[in-house]
């Protein structure tokens, strides 16, 4: 499934340099955007420019208990509506590292964002909220401007791009939830936002890679790393998945929202 690779679910706070000890055991932690939003017991609301240092004492979804601390936040450069989190977790009494593997543009980062999962769906739940990685496919495809709350020009709503993201990232082909690519690889992914176009057309490195859905690809040219998942394995075992052949008309024509083009590699 998609869990966010930093989910955490609030158990305590530790808030002593923002509130009293009864205060903190009685606030609740929420998300505003991509910012958290703490409400004191007193009524004061907190967002998280004020919450640079404070420790959260919480708990991830396998049960383990963590202290976390937010050491600062910045606006995130290809989506200025995002703020990013410098996280930090307990790793042993006193000492602190960060929560977040670094991504490709070497940020060790995270956000939180209102919903939640629901096996490989989005599900647009005001009361729900997760955190996720920027080396993440969640966050990943809300920067990319794939937000699952909102809409495009047309006013269509965003979520299905935004889901199909999520395998398209992973190349998760057959929608099973399971990877087929490598950390750091770079892809060339275009939908209907805009004017998007493919930036590496002129590229003859580059090829057409497959067109994503909600629930999956709906064609698959060639795989993205054919010494992971052979396309020959791919296709036999999927036989829906060829083309004739498979590119973005076809993929359009199959209802694909996403595509991408990808570097031909062994």
């Amino acid at each position: 499934m998609f869990r966010p690779l930093a989910a955490l679910l609030l158990a305590t706070l530790s808030i002593t340099a923002f509130a009293a000890p009864a205060q903190a055991a009685n606030a609740s932690l929420g998300v505003s955007g991509t910012r958290f939003v703490l409400t004191t017991a007193d009524g004061r609301r907190l967002d998280s420019a004020a919450l640079i240092g404070a420790v959260f004492d919480m708990v991830t979804p396998e049960g383990i208990n963590a202290k976390v601390r937010i050491d600062g936040i910045s606006a995130a450069a290809e989506a200025s509506d995002v703020t990013l989190h410098n996280l930090s977790v307990e790793s042993s009494p006193g000492k602190w590292s960060p929560l977040c593997a670094a991504d490709a543009k070497g940020r060790s980062a995270a956000f939180p964002m209102l919903g939640r999962w629901q096996g490989r769906r989005f599900v647009a739940d005001a009361k729900a909220w997760f955190l996720t990685c920027t080396s993440g496919s969640q966050a990943k495809c809300r920067l990319w401007g794939f937000d699952p709350w909102g809409s495009d020009p047309r006013r269509s709503p965003l979520r299905p791009l935004y889901e199909a993201c999520q395998h398209m990232v992973r190349a998760d082909y057959d929608g099973s939830g399971v990877a087929h690519t490598r950390d750091g690889t770079s892809i060339d992914g275009w939908g209907d936002i805009g004017d998007e176009r493919p930036e590496s057309l002129n590229d003859p490195l580059f090829a057409f890679e497959a067109g994503w859905g909600p629930r999956g690809a709906v064609c698959v040219a060639r795989t993205r790393w054919e010494i992971l998942l052979p396309t020959r394995v791919l296709l036999a075992k999927n036989p829906h998945l060829r083309g004739n052949p498979c590119d973005e008309a076809e993929a359009r024509r199959r209802g694909a929202v996403l595509f991408n083009r990808s570097k031909l590699r062994p």
